[in-house]
Order: structure tokens, then sequence, then C-alpha cells
């Protein structure tokens, strides 16, 4: 009975070191993200279908409501299905008919920009306003005086080769000359002296009284 009892438990014994043993292995689930809804202006996005078919749920599977070809539908709602881009035409976003089975634009916003959708197309441009500066650029003319002194303090024996006139400082005709009105003219062969030069206007004038009385060069020379 003892040998019988010992060799039991090494059958036992050998039966529980042959038994596999099983491991479990757990798959951890990854997160999915919900696709991003963006509302859009309601009436000023309206599409027509292109074609006869189901919408789709939220989730894109098919519904028993039928869109017709030639429906006309205000767009609510806007996402991405399956990476395809879904409007929703209520705006508890039950059912969605896919942009590439529609015709028309929808306009909807996002935080940064604002998209409008051509469902035709099926193409999104972003609407970017620029603004233009406009520079205005100022030029300073540089004036130039066209009135030159020399002077000159040495006295210089002139005459007046022929009758002149008597002028001011601006080069115009002086009113008065020596205190009197008919010295302004001065006869031809008359004797003075030149107290230098001036250039007026680009006229040449020699001096009577420096800064105040001219007579042209032209008219006198040196004696």
């Amino acid at each position: 009975m003892k040998l019988s009892h010992k060799l039991a438990m090494v059958s036992v014994a050998a039966l529980m070191g042959m038994s596999p043993v099983v491991g479990v292995a757990v798959n951890n689930a990854n997160a999915v993200q919900a696709a991003t809804v963006y509302k859009t202006y309601g009436k000023n996005s309206k599409i027509t279908a292109t074609k006869t078919m189901y919408f789709v749920d939220a989730n894109g599977k098919k519904t028993s409501k039928k869109a017709y070809e030639g429906g006309k539908y205000i767009i609510w709602l806007v996402k991405k299905i399956n990476g395809k881009t879904y409007y929703g035409i209520q705006t508890d976003g039950k059912y969605w008919i896919p942009a590439s089975a529609t015709k028309g634009k929808v306009s909807y916003s996002t935080k940064k920009t604002t998209k409008k959708a051509d469902s035709a197309s099926k193409k999104a441009t972003k609407k970017t306003t620029s603004s233009k500066k406009s520079t205005t650029k100022k030029t300073s003319k540089k004036t130039t005086s066209s009135t030159k002194k020399v002077t000159s303090l040495k006295p210089v024996k002139m005459v007046a080769i022929r009758a002149t006139r008597v002028y001011d400082q601006n080069g115009k005709l002086a009113k008065t000359y020596k205190g009197s009105k008919k010295y302004t003219i001065l006869g031809k062969n008359v004797k003075f002296d030149g107290l230098g030069t001036k250039t007026i206007k680009g006229v040449k004038y020699v001096a009577l009284e420096p800064n105040r009385f001219y007579v042209k060069a032209s008219d006198v020379k040196e004696r």
C-alpha cells in the first residue's frame, strides 16, 4: 500500500510537470479621436444632389433616408468621415451626404480662417485679405541761388560806352540814385569808379555802390 501511494504521487507530479503553461495576452485599444465638426453659415450654404443615394450617419453607416438626384439641401455642418468630406443636412448631425455627390458652395468657419468649399470641384479656398500699403515718396528740389556775389573793394576806373540804366541789388531798375530819379540813367562816356562785380540772375553787373546800385557790365569798360 505504501508503494502504491508513492507511485500515485509520482504520477501526479509527472503530469503536472508535463502540463503546458498558458499565458493570457491583453491588447490595449487605441483611442480614436472624433472628427472635427464645423458649423456653416446656414442658409448661405446650399447644395444640390448630383445622384440618388442614401444618407449616412455620423459614423459613415448607411441610413434608410434617401437623397434624390436634383434634391436641394441647406448644409449646416461639415466634417471628415473616413478621410472624405461630408455635409450635414440637419443641425443635429443625423444625416450626412458626401460632398463629392453634390454641387454648390458651402461656407463654414474655423478659428483662424473662413473657408468656402466648392462641391463641384471639391476644393477649399481660404479667403485672405491683403492690405496694400501705399508709400508716397517726397522729393525735395534743391534750388540754387542764381545770384552770386563777387565783390572787389579796390576801385576800378570805368567809363560808360553807351547810356545805361542803374539797377538795384535785385537786378530791378532803380527808382532813384544819389537821391534823385534823374541819376538813374548813366550817360555815354560818363566816368566812374567800379566797386566790384556781381552776377544777378545770370547777368553780370558792375557795382556803383556794393549791395545797392549797379550798371550792366556790358554797357561799361575799364579806362
